[in-house]
């Protein structure tokens, strides 16, 4: 059996991740594309070999026969366009964050359920390899108790999103860019730490574009099972994000962007021969981690493995399977929750 799968909104992410995922997926037929912008969406049609092209949803659910909508418009439409896809019988994935305020995640969920529909929110970063490893080392009991986990996201400053002052992300309210890009590491934190609490937030303005009332950001947090930490910065100078955990037996270091993990493991003593033998299991971790950087690199050029195939494929297997998807609605209600209460207090 093969899903027809629509598509609305063929912006960057939709065109380098889910439209690529789609046309290798072998049990999904990708049956239509929408953009109000028709030039954008005949151009994407045509490199993805998609037939149908419409420029308003109503239109193309009434006239396609959809078994799952792809929503990867800006968050602002995410709430309409997805009851307006599970009104019509669909499944839905959709972009994060799954909206822009609990109100909204709440009234998405209730017609997921009214409508016996799936509601999949793209955190496609808990597909990571590395923090799939991570994952399984906290899970497993190999680190020990967890004691703090730090996430870091970073924004290149020459970045598109905040050089153009016009980017729909500097609309989101109240929160502006960090609305946008906050996602990431809440839902990431969120996934180690057990009924994450937010406990200070700080926010200042470093950078010289007007249109940003804040480009850094500092979020502590506490929970049942351990302390963390949120960092976000719009002034970078790389683009990427990293994951940082503590344990009472041993320590990991992750760049999500890099896919390389390194554990630290306690020394037995300060001689000389302990701090060497340490240090020699650094360089041999360094050394396999440029190995299986370019490795990453030379299967993501070839479209070979990806978070996002990941996390997509395993929710159409939801969809023909009739099992959980890897994200809930509920689950991209609790990172909204939190992304609501961090972006009230920003000044």
């Amino acid at each position: 059996m093969k899903l027809r799968v629509g598509l609305v909104g063929v912006g960057a992410i939709a065109v380098e991740s889910h439209l690529p995922v789609f046309r290798n997926l072998k049990n999904v037929e990708l049956a239509a594309i929408c953009d109000q912008r028709i030039q954008a969406a005949e151009k994407a049609a045509s490199q993805f070999g998609v037939n149908s092209i419409f420029g308003d949803l109503a239109n193309m659910l009434s006239k396609e026969k959809l078994d799952v909508l792809d929503i990867c418009t800006p968050p602002q439409t995410h709430a309409s366009l997805s009851i307006q896809a599970m009104e019509a019988g669909c499944h839905v994935l959709v972009e994060k964050p799954m909206a822009t305020s609990v109100y909204e995640a709440d009234k998405m969920i209730e017609y997921s359920k009214k409508h016996n529909v799936k509601l999949c929110v793209v955190h496609q970063n808990l597909c990571n390899p590395v923090v799939m490893k991570a994952k399984y080392l906290v899970e497993s009991g190999a680190m020990g108790d967890l004691l703090n986990v730090d996430v870091r996201t970073f924004e290149r400053k020459e970045s598109e999103m905040c050089t153009n002052r016009n980017h729909w992300c500097h609309r989101l309210e109240p929160g502006g860019i960090f609305q946008e890009i906050l996602s990431h590491p809440i839902y990431l934190i969120q996934s180690f730490l057990k009924n994450m609490r937010l406990v200070h937030i700080l926010s200042r303005k470093r950078g010289d574009f007007e249109w940003m009332k804040n480009d850094e950001l500092r979020v502590l947090v506490e929970s049942d099972n351990g302390l963390g930490s949120i960092a976000a910065s719009c002034n970078s100078l790389i683009h990427g994000d990293a994951l940082e955990i503590l344990g009472s037996k041993m320590a990991l270091r992750a760049d999500l962007w890099g896919r390389t993990l390194i554990t630290f493991h306690p020394r037995s003593d300060q001689s000389a021969f302990s701090v060497g033998r340490s240090n020699l299991d650094l360089s041999l971790q360094l050394f396999k981690v440029v190995g299986s950087t370019v490795s990453s690199a030379i299967k993501v050029f070839r479209g070979e493995v990806s978070a996002h195939y990941a996390f997509i494929s395993r929710f159409i297997d939801s969809v023909l399977e009739d099992s959980e998807p890897p994200t809930t609605g509920q689950d991209g209600r609790d990172t909204v929750k939190a992304l609501e209460e961090i972006c009230k207090e920003l000044k």
